[in-house]
Formats: C-alpha cells, structure tokens, sequence
C-alpha cells in the first residue's frame, strides 16, 4: 500500500518520491496550507491532542464550536453539526429523522456509507436508476401505498465519475408526495461547487434557506444535506447543516453520534480556520474551475468523453484493467501520480483510471499530465 510523506497537493511524495500529482480529494490545497497548519500545531500546543470525554460531558472545545459556527453561516446563519467522519453523515441524519419517513429510495451509485444507512432503517430500501428523475418516479409509485413518505438519499456528486446529481429534478419528483424528504451526502461538492461553496444544492439553484428548513411552501418536500471536511475544505470530520431546532434534534436523539467524542482538538481547529479560508478566498474557487475546464477540454482532444461542469474529477476508461494499470504505473514512472480504482460505487468490472486537478495546478502542469497521457492511450 503506497505510503504518502508530504500534504497533498500539486506535489506530493508517495513511498519517497516526489510526484505531480492528479489524485484524491484535495481540491482546493487547504490540507497543506500554512494557516491550516498552524492553527493545528497552535491548539495541539493549547489544548492537547483529544478532550477525552464525550460531548454531554466536558468533552466540548471551543474549536468544535467554532467549525459547527463557521459550516453554518456557510449555509446562511443556521446551525451545524460536527462529528468524527464524514461516513456517518448519512447514518446520523437517517437515524434523527427514522420516525418521518416510511420507504427509502437511494440511487444505485450513491456511495457505501449511503448504503450502510439506509439498511440500517429497517425499512424497505428501493434502488433507482442513476440520476434518473424518471425512474424515480416509477420507482416511488410502485413502491409507496397511498400516504406513505419517501426519503430519497443520493451522492450531490458521485466521487468515482464526477457527476452531479440532478437534485432540482429529483426535488420536483418529490413535490408529488406530501411529507417527502431529500436527502443529500454532499461530500465531493462541498466547497467546490456554487458561487459561495456550498455544493450541489447551491449549483441546482436549491437555497440554503430548504437546509435550514425554511421552505417557502409548508407542503414542500424537505431538504437535509451531509458533508465531508476532509476533501475540499481541507480538514477532517463530517458536517450536517440544518436549522438551530434540527441540529439541537440530532444532538439528542442520535445516540452515540451526538454524545461521543469530538473530533480531535487540534484537526477541529485546523478544519475551522479551513473553513474560513474557504469562505475569504473565493479564488481558490474560480481558479478550480478554470483548471476542471482546461483539464477536460484537453481530454476531449484527446477523444474522451468529458462532461463540461467544474467538477474536478475526470473518469477514464482506456481498454481493461491491465492497460489502465499499464498507465498508471507508466506515468509513475515520468513523475505523475493518477488513481485507478478497481473497484468503486458506479464503475463497471474493468474499473477506471481518475484524474483530479487542483486549485494548485499551474497550466503548464496540466499540460504535462495532458501530453504523458497522449503518448500513453
């Protein structure tokens, strides 16, 4: 298993080498940002390493309120909770909201954790197409008997492939069915898409004002959405944004989520003053973006199909696996670092070869990675 020596970024050293690397999740270069850094070793000088007690008790600190304040002004001036991982975001929303819903219907490519939650209800879990309003909708009038309450539980961008869920069409399904819920694991999303980096629900045009539970129409389907802090913030530990009322809800009656240990003191103040950047430095989003396109736009050159949002992430399948792991190992080999996955949530049997770029690649990076790849495929 490789082993990482350095922050990642747009370059990293993996087993002692160090390569231009197009993989992972740190989108925005916040891991290894010096102001992140410092607030780590500052709190970890402070406060020690962990509170070692539960948050019901004096396990509080004042750097876990402090990532709960600044994710939820990020939504509008609401509330947040902040936990260990964000796997558990969709477990923890399931498990507060269990009494409210009576089906669960969940895209056949959300990820693991989505999965693991939705089993967990005991209810029936019905799969739908992927990013297919319409079947959700067939899906959901086979399934439900008359007055029953769905919850849709879906990827805000699906982490292997890059896509963006259609959430505004899946919402407008929903409004067909009083009490419905949509349910949203934002992890790859977060930060990166919508003008202000609020994800998946900014870029589909639904308002953080449905996340605070604040829909306009009282018969309007609901609206819950977890995140990651470790990919595109640039910390660690889950996130759910809601309303004051909600998030003192899970904070209740989420059993061993609400009252267990808080993430570490010194990654919860690395994480907040992630989340501080990510709000201040809106050009670290702008500067993603225009690196997603270029990146894209050279891959379709090349004869790949690639969509043209800014999402980041680009999914390649050159042939089986033998020839993707060919690949890969051949840019090792000229200094560029690129993922393939084997197996993930969304990939067929041969796998696929995923390239990500950074808000820290410079054009002449891209470039780089670009004419290797040309040589190769």
């Amino acid at each position: 298993m490789p082993l990482m020596g350095s922050p990642p970024g747009d370059h990293t050293v993996i087993d002692g080498t160090r390569y231009l690397y197009f993989a992972g999740t740190g989108y925005l270069g916040l891991q290894g940002h010096p102001d992140v850094i410092r607030a780590a070793c500052e709190a970890a000088q402070r406060y020690g390493i962990s509170s070692a007690n539960s948050r019901t008790a004096f396990g509080n600190t004042a750097a876990v309120l402090e990532v709960e304040r600044r994710a939820g002004a990020l939504f509008g001036g609401g509330d947040a909770f902040y936990f260990a991982s964000g796997y558990m975001g969709p477990s923890i929303l399931l498990q507060t909201l269990q009494r409210e819903f009576d089906a669960v219907l969940l895209d056949e490519w959300s990820h693991y954790c989505s999965a693991d939650a939705a089993r967990q209800t005991g209810l029936p879990v019905v799969a739908f197409r992927h990013a297919d309003p319409d079947d959700l909708h067939a899906r959901l009038t086979a399934t439900l008997e008359p007055g029953q309450r769905p919850l849709v539980l879906t990827d805000g961008v699906f982490a292997a492939r890059g896509e963006i869920a259609p959430l505004a069409e899946l919402w407008h399904v929903l409004d067909q069915y009083p009490g419905a819920i949509l349910c949203v694991d934002d992890a790859h999303g977060l930060g990166v898409l919508g003008a202000d980096g609020r994800g998946t629900i900014e870029h589909a045009g639904l308002t953080e004002s449905l996340v605070r539970g604040e829909p306009a129409d009282a018969n309007a389907p609901r609206l819950f959405l977890c995140g990651t802090l470790s990919k595109a913030v640039g910390g660690y530990g889950g996130i759910l944004p809601s309303s004051r009322d909600f998030i003192a809800r899970v904070k209740a009656t989420a059993g061993h989520y609400g009252g267990a240990t808080p993430p570490p003191t010194p990654v919860a103040a690395a994480t907040a003053k992630a989340l501080e950047l990510l709000q201040s430095q809106p050009a670290l989003r702008t500067r993603l973006r225009e690196n997603a396109m270029r990146l894209k736009q050279g891959l379709r050159e090349m004869g790949f199909s690639t969509d043209d949002t800014p999402v980041p992430i680009c999914c390649l399948t050159v042939g089986d696996a033998a020839n993707m792991r060919r690949i890969q190992q051949m840019l090792m080999e000229q200094g560029i670092a690129i993922a393939y996955m084997a197996a993930y949530s969304g990939l067929g049997p041969e796998g696929a070869l995923r390239v990500a770029v950074f808000a820290t690649h410079t054009d002449e990076m891209i470039r780089q990675l670009l004419d290797s790849l040309r040589l190769l495929v």
